[in-house]
């Protein structure tokens, strides 16, 4: 979590009184900073900062509504739950810029063209916000996130409305918008695929697409203020950047892509089964395996499915096909290979998964492509295990009228 400033103790003051009497009004400039995206996960989207610069005084300060304590009581299960609280804090400027150039993150500004009193205003709002009573909110990530927090917030100050470029292309959707941040890291797209449903297949309206920090850059770049007395200026004063990203773009290996993982799992599963019909024998590890991390996957995707709050995980039609079930499955696959018994429940199996493929091609929400390909390969090793229970019971009857 960020390093408190000494302005957490201002706050403990009157904020109207704090800010009439000790800080000029035509002395305060506000900025919009928006870092480019990182390495770790909770980065990959970016994020967006507000810079107060009082020229008075010489305060330069960054307000964050990005901040998290990782050693909160059951932090990962909170987060599961969508029951994260976020912060706003705040650190010195010269603090931030230091933090994301070790990074090799880039930065940059966007200076608002507020009048003086608008600007008192918006310092005013942090400053409440800053006070430990009202510091915490609870997260979400698409409707209340901390980009959005910083537009909302400012929208709070402005005496009058703001009208956005909109200018981000229109009839797109949130999970185009997510695979378009995420060309370079498959997995992770392949991994939010997993777990976000059709929620986010709906067409995004323009409000919705601004909780992307670049998307809200953008918006703002061509934004103007439409005052209440009739005055219409330009959003955005001047531009600036802070630091360069020197990062780079991650580099995405055809080679460890699930596009490619999950098609050989496919190639695996018909040779298999070809080699299978051929011998005449059922074999299951491949089966058993595959069945092991389908219930993996399924734990996740219908933990957050039932219990989760956080958006579109409700409404993930893959947790027909990926809950605990498999699990059980994977063992009475075991049982029946060791026993010598016809595996009945196979035709149940086949059915499940064939009906979900049908579901796949009918429903609103749409599959990351490597998922098709892990549904055929469960499929095609349905088709196996169904034909060998079948062929097993009527050697069974042969021998019977034997």
């Amino acid at each position: 979590m960020l390093a408190w400033t000494s302005l957490s103790a201002e706050v403990s003051v009157s904020v109207e009184d704090s800010v009439t009497a000790e800080i000029p009004l035509d002395s305060i400039e506000v900025s919009i900073l928006t870092c480019t995206p990182g390495k770790d996960m909770y980065a990959k989207f970016g994020h967006t900062a507000l810079r107060v610069r009082d020229y008075t005084v010489h305060r330069d300060v960054v307000f964050n509504y990005g901040c998290f304590d990782y050693n909160a009581n059951n932090f990962v299960l909170k987060f599961l739950l969508g029951q994260t609280d976020y912060l706003l804090d705040a650190e010195e400027f010269e603090f931030l810029k230091y933090r994301y150039g070790m990074l090799g993150n880039g930065v940059s500004e966007q200076v608002l063209n507020l009048n003086k009193e608008e600007a008192n205003k918006l310092l005013a709002l942090l400053l409440e916000n800053l006070r430990p009573e009202n510091q915490e909110y609870r997260y979400n990530w698409l409707y209340d996130n901390c980009t959005e927090r910083a537009r909302d917030v400012i929208e709070k100050a402005v005496d009058g409305k703001i009208e956005y470029a909109g200018v981000v292309e229109e009839d797109v959707t949130v999970r185009d918008m997510l695979h378009k941040c995420l060309e370079q890291s498959p997995w992770v797209a392949f991994g939010i695929d997993l777990i976000l449903g059709e929620e986010i297949d709906r067409k995004a309206d323009k409000r919705i697409m601004m909780f992307l920090p670049d998307v809200f850059k953008t918006e703002s770049d061509g934004a103007y203020i439409a005052r209440s007395n009739g005055e219409r200026v330009k959003y955005i004063a001047g531009r600036s950047v802070v630091l360069e990203d020197t990062n780079g773009p991650d580099e995405a290996y055809m080679l460890g892509t699930p596009l490619f993982l999950f098609s050989l799992l496919l190639l695996c599963a018909v040779g298999l089964s070809l080699q299978e019909f051929k011998k005449k024998r059922n074999t299951v590890w491949l089966d058993v395996t595959m069945h092991i991390f389908q219930g993996i996957a399924g734990l996740v995707v219908a933990f957050l499915f039932f219990f989760s709050i956080h958006p579109a995980v409700d409404s993930n039609w893959l947790v027909i096909l990926f809950n605990p079930l498999p699990l059980f499955y994977a063992g009475w696959l075991l049982y029946c290979h060791k026993k010598g018994t016809k595996n009945l429940l196979s035709y149940v199996n086949l059915a499940v998964t064939a009906g979900f493929l049908i579901v796949m091609c009918l429903c609103p929400q749409s599959f990351n492509i490597a998922m098709w390909l892990v549904v055929l390969s469960l499929l095609v090793r349905a088709m196996v295990q169904a034909h060998f229970a079948y062929h097993g019971c009527k050697q069974s009857n042969r021998f019977a009228q034997r």
